[in-house]
């Protein structure tokens, strides 16, 4: 039998790959969206997902995880009647949440597309709206699963929620397009993917909790006997206060995390048609922006996935109140990989955002945002990295405060921007801002300790790997942007794009290795590398004089003998 330790970190690693894996789903669907639908029906989808996702925030408010925490404190003191009338208390407060949140955004809509700016997004949000009579309470069931050390359920409910969206979408946007319907129409069907995946999700919670045995008659009867020695049942009203209680720390970060669409989604429309555009021209415009916007979803996305795995380590090398070498040597290594894959990233889209912007949405409308939007994924992986590691530290409040003052930037300065300057600004924007997060978690990281002092012999080393990143990358789109001058345009920037992206990968990791900014200690740290032909291909690359003594000089022979 496995420990608990294993089972709840062999359980943690599948709900957040499930995560990570539902939210890549959902954020690639958007590519085929724009390509079908066109930019104006993708500004309107995106400017309502972004308020469709901040209410179904605000429905369950935190109380999943208040739930899991409350439902475990149960399980082990063996209250297993207990949990479940906990379990019954969430799933009526949340379902009241969600249906008081579907009836205030229903009757809302008219007024909310309208402070948008775009009054025929009063539909979209109407369909969209439809999710939360039943998100909310697939929230609760999900975390009385995880409450329980079940992660399979809720991991199999994530994929079936996106798969069921991603699908429902993309057949309503076949059936709207084949019948020629408008842009506000379009959207409105397309929004209703919302609702068909939160009935997906809360279906294979309910049905995946039928079939389970895991509350059979002889462990109700045994949780039924253990209850009695325990003390009296708490009244409702304070089992809900206590649930409340345990929510609100965490509704306060999960609510900020939203903000930055939903500050575009009501500005930059608005601000658009002040500076001189029509209602639809801004929409379009809003869609071009959010062509970069969904590249820079996916480093964000890629960087906090990789940065979840270190928060159990971390938390767990913590052996008291202060940092110990460990959990340091932890956190710099994983800044030190947030430096390398955000600039890399930033640079690569700067470069190779023409290519990639006709490559993935037929044209290159949006280029220059999508170049500046780029920039911003420095800022994005360094802030995404910051926070999670400042989590597994203890500190859980300070990385939402600090994006929530970020959020605060990005709407000051779009108002400043974007009149000006149009969807470049809010790019601009967007970048500043996500600097300031990320500015002021690696602020508190010092503070606590857990970084050491930046030295300017390996800030040195790291810089030229990334200036070898954009001459490799920049010389290689020179050079196929001239051989594929004969081609389409999208053939011609797919066969730039790709071939460039890798070449670039190549040179980077291999300039890493070459300078010393990368050792052996660090790559054989990362998934997959030790022992695999890269790492012997890395130690080629390796200095001389920076090699280990046990590492061998030439790739194929045997270690000296100890």
């Amino acid at each position: 039998m496995k420990s608990q330790p294993s089972q709840l970190m062999r359980g943690a690693a599948l709900l957040g790959g499930a995560a990570l894996l539902s939210k890549l789903i959902g954020t690639l669907q958007k590519i085929p969206l724009q390509n079908l639908a066109g930019d104006r029906v993708f500004g309107l989808y995106s400017a309502v997902y972004a308020l469709a996702v901040m209410w179904m925030t605000l429905a369950a408010a935190g109380i999943p995880v208040a739930v899991s925490a409350l439902v475990a404190e149960r399980i082990a003191a063996g209250d297993e009647r207990g949990a479940r009338r906990l379990l019954r208390y969430a799933a009526a407060l949340l379902s009241a949440s969600g249906l008081a949140a579907f009836a205030l955004l229903w009757s809302a809509a008219y007024t909310l597309s309208a402070w948008m700016g775009a009054p025929e997004a009063a539909d979209a949000i109407r369909a969209s709206s439809l999710a939360l009579l039943a998100a909310p309470l697939t929230a609760a069931l999900r975390g009385y699963s995880q409450g329980r050390l079940e992660m399979g359920r809720p991991a199999l409910s994530q994929l079936a929620e996106q798969c069921a969206r991603v699908a429902f979408m993309l057949c309503a946007l076949g059936w709207a397009l084949q019948r020629d319907w408008s842009a506000a129409s379009t959207a409105a069907a397309v929004h209703g993917g919302l609702a068909a995946g939160a009935a997906a999700g809360l279906a294979v919670m309910l049905i995946a909790g039928r079939r389970s045995h895991v509350y059979d008659r002889a462990e109700r009867q045994a949780s039924a006997a253990a209850a009695a020695t325990l003390a009296p049942k708490e009244s409702g009203r304070i089992l809900l206060r206590r649930i409340v209680r345990v929510a609100l720390p965490v509704a306060a970060g999960s609510v900020v995390a939203p903000l930055f669409g939903l500050i575009d989604a009501f500005t930059l429309p608005r601000f658009l048609q002040s500076a001189g555009d029509t209602a639809a021209a801004a929409m379009s415009a809003f869609g071009e922006y959010n062509r970069g916007v969904a590249l820079l979803q996916l480093v964000s996305m890629a960087a906090g996935g990789a940065a979840a795995a270190l928060v159990p380590s971390l938390t767990m090398a913590r052996s008291g109140p202060g940092i110990d070498a460990e959990s340091s040597a932890q956190a710099a290594f994983a800044m030190r990989l947030a430096w390398w894959f955000g600039g890399a990233a930033a640079i690569g889209l700067a470069i190779l955002a023409r290519p990639i912007n006709i490559a993935l949405f037929a044209d290159a409308r949006g280029t220059a945002a999508m170049t500046v939007l780029g920039a911003a994924a420095l800022g994005a992986a360094l802030q995404a990295v910051s926070a999670a590691v400042l989590q597994g530290l203890g500190d859980l409040r300070s990385p939402a405060f600090h994006l929530a003052f970020a959020a605060l930037v990005k709407a000051a300065l779009n108002a400043a921007l974007v009149p000006a300057f149009g969807i470049t600004g809010a790019a601009a924007a967007a970048a500043c801002a996500y600097a300031a997060a990320a500015a002021l978690n690696l602020r508190a990281l010092h503070r606590l300790g857990a970084l050491p002092v930046p030295r300017f012999a390996a800030a040195g080393r790291s810089a030229l790997a990334l200036a070898v990143l954009a001459a490799s990358a920049a010389g290689g789109s020179l050079a196929l942007s001239a051989l594929t001058r004969g081609l389409g345009p999208r053939s011609a920037a797919l066969l730039t794009a790709l071939p460039c992206i890798a070449l670039g990968a190549f040179a980077f990791a291999a300039a890493l290795a070459a300078t010393g900014a990368l050792g052996p200690r660090e790559w054989r740290a990362l998934p997959g590398v030790a022992g695999s032909r890269a790492e012997r291909w890395l130690h080629r690359l390796q200095p001389a004089s920076r090699r280990s003594p046990e590492t061998p000089a030439k790739s194929g022979s045997p270690p000296p003998a100890s």
